[in-house]
């Protein structure tokens, strides 16, 4: 029996296919978490952005992908059940490369047009966001159902949690090394690292990555399938909602740590490039604590199952959050002790909600079911980042931390009081799947 990192390998698979899957996952890793870092310090060196609207301004570009995310990632799964997930990612690492490398000239650019003003120069980075956003949703989502698509169900917790790792191992070199980088080298040669980084993403998913669809066609699902499926199942109502409000902990965190940081810097004596360095060391903690635990949580998803993981981990990462709420000084010590709470808990809430949705899917609509999924993350996060970010100019910085530190907590209650429908239902679905009502 053939195994990749504990994980049975289908006989029709290799361990280079996923090598490959894991490999590119960490490459669209470093693309979308290099947004968090490079926007609020390119608006205000580059840009000059007004500080009174940094948080409004900042928060409204973060949303850009968010939208498209919202619009697409349902209609993006539903393709991929009939092209397929690996076409899907090259043509999104190839988008998001280019339009990144534009990113990195867009004042050149409005210069040589003719667009002087800084709320111009916000517009035309708007539209360039736009087209990175979608690159970033023809990719990400087919890496996490592939990880479905290429596991059995007894390694399925296994098989996300190190999707979760390489995740967030691309979150460490982009905190951990980029932006420690950006201290000593222009923000533009870190457009072209990101580049380089795309370009590979491409060819490795062209050259390394196979389809693994099932052989029987069925009746393609549209929107109105896929609502059904997850109308009718408690397990996917309770994965969608978990992603709804779990998917924007990181977001929320990635996007406001640095404007809290940069913003108040001179308060503290340091100039804005150190003060995004120091919340770039605070994101690599939360990374760290993300990335170790990943295998933890895949181990226990898989043994002690699905609920009790995403109950625990929403109720540490909601702790977490309202910790932080409570902190006055960006800089201290403690935010490192917070984030990595944070960290943890999203590390079990994302793989958790993942692995049950995969569980619970109907094989032949699997990537309707994640585009769905998947489509929660910027519902979640334009709530919670647009109202973070009113939160953060008009009452300030500790708000928009005590809003999701609260509905975290709340998330993780709920789940608890449903816990036993939940396990009920899966067990009948189990018969379903026995009979073929649903094969997988």
């Amino acid at each position: 029996m053939k195994k990749f990192a504990g994980i049975q390998i289908p006989p029709d698979l290799q361990r280079s296919h996923f090598v490959s899957l894991y490999l590119v996952t960490f490459f669209i890793a470093c693309l979308t978490v290099f947004a968090s870092y490079i926007q609020p310090l390119y608006l205000k060196q580059v840009i000059n952005i007004p500080e009174a609207r940094a948080g409004a301004i900042n928060a409204g570009l973060q949303n850009v992908s968010q939208v498209i995310t919202l619009l697409l990632a349902g209609l993006i799964g539903i393709v991929s059940d009939r092209v397929g997930r690996r076409i899907l990612a090259v043509c999104g690492f190839v988008l998001a490369g280019l339009f990144y490398l534009v990113f990195g000239y867009s004042r050149e650019i409005c210069l040589a047009l003719g667009i002087l003003s800084a709320g111009g120069q916000v517009a035309v980075i708007y539209f360039i966001k736009l087209f990175i956003g979608i690159g970033f949703i023809l990719c990400y989502p087919q890496f996490i159902t592939m990880v479905a698509d290429y596991t059995f169900e007894a390694d399925r917790g296994k098989g996300m949690a190190l999707n979760g790792v390489m995740m967030s191992l691309g979150s460490f070199v982009i905190f951990g090394v980029l932006a420690q980088v950006a201290v000593r080298v222009e923000l533009l040669f870190l457009f072209f690292v990101i580049g380089l980084l795309a370009a590979l993403g491409a060819v490795i998913s062209r050259a390394g990555l196979v389809d693994r669809m099932p052989e029987k066609k069925e009746v393609s699902p549209g929107y109105r399938e896929v609502y059904g499926a997850v109308s009718k199942s408690l397990s996917l109502q309770v994965s969608y909602v978990t992603t709804l409000v779990s998917r924007a902990d990181v977001v929320i965190i990635g996007t406001l740590i640095f404007v809290w940081t940069v913003y108040v810097a001179e308060d503290f004596g340091i100039d804005s490039t150190t003060a995004a360095s120091k919340g770039a060391m605070v994101m690599l903690a939360m990374t760290f604590a993300t990335l170790i635990s990943f295998p933890v949580v895949g181990i226990l998803l898989d043994r002690l199952g699905r609920l009790p993981v995403l109950i625990g981990s929403l109720l540490t990462g909601g702790t977490g959050y309202c910790l932080l709420a409570m902190t006055g000084n960006p800089f201290s010590p403690l935010l490192y002790v917070f984030a990595c709470m944070i960290g943890i808990g999203f590390a079990g809430a994302v793989t958790g909600a993942n692995t049950l949705a995969s569980d619970a899917a109907p094989k032949h609509m699997l990537g309707g079911i994640m585009g769905g999924l998947t489509s929660m993350q910027p519902i979640g996060v334009l709530i919670f980042l647009q109202a973070g970010g009113f939160l953060f100019d008009r009452v300030g910085y500790w708000a928009p931390f005590a809003l999701k530190g609260a509905a975290d907590l709340a998330c993780g209650l709920w789940i608890a009081a449903v816990r036993k429908r939940v396990e009920e239902s899966h067990a009948e679905q189990h018969v379903l799947q026995e009979n073929d009502l649903f094969p997988h």
